[in-house]
C-alpha cells in the first residue's frame, strides 16, 4: 500500500471532512460531547467566529462541565442541543 502525504493544509481539509461526515449524523436526541472545533465545524464557520459570537448568544445551548475541579475547561456542548439549536436558527448560516 502506498503512502499518501498530505500538505498541512491539505491534511486538516481531509481531517475536517471526515470529521463533517461524522457531525452530519448527529440527531437532536444525540448525547455527545461537542467542542468549539466541532461546532465550527457544524456552522461551516472559522472558530474564532464560533467562540467569539455564537456560543456567546444567549438562546445558544449552555456548556456542560466535564471536570468541575479543572481551572480552564475546554467548553463542551451537548450535541442534540446544538443540532436543535442550528434546526431553529438555520436562516443565520444560510
Amino acid at each position: 500500500m502506498e503512502n499518501l502525504s498530505f500538505s498541512q493544509k491539505g491534511e486538516k481539509e481531509a481531517l475536517n471532512s471526515i470529521r463533517m461526515m461524522a457531525l452530519a449524523n448527529l440527531t437532536e436526541d444525540s448525547v455527545l460531547l461537542l467542542t468549539v472545533e466541532d461546532v465550527a465545524i457544524m456552522a461551516q464557520r472559522d472558530r474564532s467566529v464560533i467562540d467569539k459570537k455564537i456560543v456567546k448568544l444567549p438562546s445558544f445551548p449552555k456548556p456542560v462541565s466535564i471536570d468541575p475541579n479543572n481551572p480552564n475547561p475546554r467548553p463542551r456542548y451537548v450535541a442534540g442541543e446544538v443540532v436543535r439549536w442550528f434546526r431553529a436558527n438555520s436562516k443565520r448560516f444560510k
